[in-house]
């Protein structure tokens, strides 16, 4: 019986060492140094482009505030500088960092008051001391929850084209895009001017191909999120200067779309209306 075991216990381990060396060969660094460099990629990515990165931000998982463009330049390993469409209050510097963790981890470590408004409980938010300019001066969200914000993304994928991040609490996802040099100076005014000219809408129908569906807000007073009748889950968008962006790909009636393009008033739209590029579907404002 000894014997067997010493026998077992001599494979166990020949096993084990087999393995060790299959993993040594496999990968040239060890796990921590693996996870140190992609810490350290992020960093210099971030800090690569110095006309900075729009971001297509998303709070809350359920999604029924909508999506917002932020504008963030990471000008060095400290210091971010962010703006948003969403508001005319100048651009507010705080500090952020990338630390190790499921993988490398963005967090925005010090208060900066366009980005940690989303994870204002309903308490701060509804409070003018937190309000910001052209956005709402009300409530939003639940008293002790707010629009469910964060302040912790895991980096899922990194390039020069993209930065593309995952919510620690809401899962969802977040994207970077670089701003170009030619963009730079005017795309900010871009975006707060594409507000000024779509939130104004409301009363939306979608019509695809005779049949007409009446949609209203997630949230009102966001007018970022649209519901139709039988679908419990919000479309999602964010407003860009050429339309709708939507957080991902929806259907109705069977049509899909990721982005409806908005088309001047014409005929009997008086308001105009949003399509996708196949013109199979139109999201019409009514006021």
């Amino acid at each position: 019986m000894k014997l067997k075991l010493f026998i077992l216990g001599i494979t166990i381990l020949s096993l084990s060492a087999s393995c060790e060396k299959k993993m040594d060969y496999i990968f040239d660094e060890s796990p921590t140094d693996r996870l140190n460099a992609s810490v350290s990629n992020v960093y210099s990515t971030l800090q690569s482009n110095k006309d900075g990165w729009l971001i297509k931000y998303f709070p809350s998982s359920a999604l029924e505030f909508g999506g917002y463009t932020l504008f963030a330049k990471f000008n060095n390993a400290v210091d971010v500088t962010i703006e948003g469409d969403f508001t005319t209050l100048a651009a507010q510097n705080s500090t952020y960092t990338v630390v190790p963790g499921a993988g490398p981890i963005l967090t925005l470590d010090t208060y900066n008051r366009i980005f940690h408004y989303f994870a204002l409980p309903g308490y701060f938010n509804r409070s003018s001391s937190y309000f910001l300019p052209g956005f709402v001066t009300a409530q939003l969200g639940a008293i002790n929850e707010g629009m469910k914000g964060e302040n912790d993304f895991l980096v899922t994928k990194v390039s020069a084209d993209s930065v593309v991040m995952e919510g620690r609490k809401s899962y969802n996802k977040i994207v970077l895009l670089p701003i170009k040099s030619s963009e730079a100076s005017s795309i900010v005014t871009t975006y707060r001017s594409a507000i000024i000219k779509f939130h104004a809408f409301s009363n939306y129908k979608f019509e695809v191909g005779t049949e007409s569906i009446p949609a209203t807000f997630a949230t009102a007073l966001t007018k970022r999120a649209l519901l139709i009748a039988g679908n419990t889950k919000p479309y999602s968008y964010r407003y860009t200067p050429t339309g709708l962006d939507f957080y991902t790909e929806y259907d109705v009636n069977g049509v899909k779309f990721r982005e409806l393009k908005y088309v001047e008033p014409t005929g009997t739209y008086i308001k105009g209306y949003f399509t996708n590029d196949a013109g199979t579907i139109k999201l019409v404002p009514q006021s």
